[in-house]
């Protein structure tokens, strides 16, 4: 792996660590800091609506701005945002240095995909971006269970220090391995009208972060409540929660590499594929007749067909892109990530308090995600066919 990419893939773990990492560590925030376990959960939705919400004016803020300024500037702002959190007096610094973290989120992972996929060879563009992705997964299986064991032994303080600390480092490694791709990256895509700047979405942009949303939304219904699911509805002990969702993760890794490769041989079918994997895996999590070890293959087959989509999804929404950003377009598919997330906990959570069982929440999770399917299908239909129906040049 070329140093730049394996940089901006330390980069990515980190930030995906620092998104997640926040649920080990309520329980001691709270108590730290004197405030409900409820309050203290703001942590994770004001990061959430700050990387949906300034994702796209900050890509669009700074797209004049060469990746060797921008890359290890943002990544700056991000370790500051740590250290906040690190210091932070009271509840509302706390708040404050998530928000600063969450600000560059967005542009941050856009960035780093889209210089990947501007490094790699034509063939391999899909591959290069999922090596940046990985670092989201390895976050999941790694970053998340370490960083919280990190804040049970010395104090959730120490949890930020390490991400500030890791971070810092990952930062130094992208000042020293630049990627050789020193260029702007405008957002070409911008009509004037009336001395202003305005973006143009695609339709087969807007049609992608909508299956983005409701795949993820479909995914997350169920794996927000995974571990009450396998003790409850799959009849697991609690002592075996953590190696399923180790697996799980695991299968995430082999998944995201594998969707890179089928979205380079295979673009257009890649994502209906994986969204419909994901749509299968929800649908044997959902029978009565699934039987334990059926429940173990479905959960990983789950965590692989997920995070093979990423990958595809990528690739898709640049080329719905056209002739716009690729970091734009990028950004607004990792804020349809996020409002997906959030969507898909808020609908299972809903289920669960009005009396629904927990195999309802992955059939409500299978409709989801089958829609993005349907939602996916006609933009392929129509490219295969635009394809084999067009004219050789002569």
């Amino acid at each position: 792996m070329p140093l730049p990419v394996l940089a901006m893939m330390l980069c990515t773990f980190c930030i995906g660590t620092a998104e997640s990492v926040i649920a080990g560590i309520l329980p001691d925030i709270a108590q730290d800091v004197h405030v409900s376990l409820a309050a203290v959960g703001m942590l994770i939705s004001a990061y959430a609506v700050a990387v949906v919400i300034t994702g796209p004016f900050v890509t669009a803020a700074t797209s004049g701005l060469r990746r060797r300024v921008l890359l290890p500037g943002m990544m700056g702002i991000f370790v500051l945002g740590n250290v906040v959190a690190a210091l932070a007096p009271g509840f509302g610094w706390l708040i404050t240095g998530r928000v600063v973290s969450a600000v560059v989120h967005s542009t941050l992972i856009a960035a780093f995909v889209a210089t990947a996929r501007d490094m790699a060879p034509a063939d391999r563009k899909a591959v290069w971006g999922a090596k940046i992705t990985l670092g989201i997964g390895l976050s999941s299986v790694a970053g998340v269970p370490v960083g919280t064991l990190i804040g049970d032994t010395f104090g959730w303080r120490a949890t930020f220090w390490a991400l500030a600390a890791l971070s810092l480092a990952a930062t130094a490694l992208l000042v020293r391995c630049p990627p050789p791709q020193d260029r702007p990256t405008p957002n070409r895509r911008y009509e004037r009208s009336t001395g202003r700047r305005r973006l143009v979405l695609p339709l087969p942009l807007v049609l992608t972060a909508l299956t983005i949303t409701l795949g993820t939304a479909g995914a997350f219904t169920l794996y927000t409540y995974a571990s009450p699911y396998l003790t409850q509805a799959a009849g697991f002990p609690s002592q075996s929660v953590t190696v399923l969702l180790f697996l799980y993760g695991a299968g995430g890794l082999v998944g995201n590499t594998l969707g890179g490769r089928a979205a380079d041989r295979s673009p257009q079918a890649a994502v209906p594929v994986t969204v419909g994997t994901v749509t299968a895996a929800l649908l044997l999590l959902a029978l009565p007749t699934t039987t334990r070890w059926t429940a173990a293959v479905a959960f990983c087959l789950l965590g692989t067909s997920y995070f093979a989509t990423i990958p595809a999804l990528n690739t898709r929404i640049v080329t719905a892109a056209g002739p716009s950003s690729p970091t734009m377009a990028l950004t607004i598919n990792n804020s349809a990530f996020c409002i997906g997330i959030a969507l898909g906990s808020w609908l299972g959570g809903l289920l669960l308090v009005h009396g629904h069982t927990f195999r309802s929440v992955a059939a409500a999770g299978a409709t989801l995600a089958a829609i993005a399917v349907i939602v996916a299908l006609p933009t392929s239909i129509r490219r295969r066919h635009r394809l084999a129906t067009a004219q050789p040049i002569p």
